[in-house]
């Protein structure tokens, strides 16, 4: 399930350091998971993240990955912090749903 939004409104702030901070309700949101359920599963390191830089074509671009259980939400946002694009995938699935 990929999905390009057309309102480029900025779901995400940015650190002093230029590092992306996605709200808690936004990211709660994605997985269907209420705020504090969502804090509650980061205290007991149950969300795994990471945050790769473009480079070259993807110049400007950051890929945000965040896995919780099975499910790894993955957002290209550009350098206001932008959703360009964003899916959710499911670990241990091949393309088409089917079990890898």
């Amino acid at each position: 399930m990929s999905e390009d939004f057309a309102d480029r409104t900025s779901l995400f702030g940015l650190q002093t350091d230029g590092s992306p901070v996605v709200d808690a309700a936004v990211l709660a949101g994605r997985f269907g998971l209420t705020p504090d359920l969502l804090l509650d599963h980061l205290r007991r390191g149950f969300v795994r993240s990471k945050v790769e830089i473009g480079t070259g074509d993807d110049a400007g671009t950051r890929r945000l990955s965040v896995r919780i259980g099975n499910r790894i939400w993955i957002a290209i946002v550009d350098e206001d912090g932008c959703v360009l694009s964003e899916e959710m995938q499911f670990s241990g699935m091949a393309p088409g749903g089917e079990r890898g």
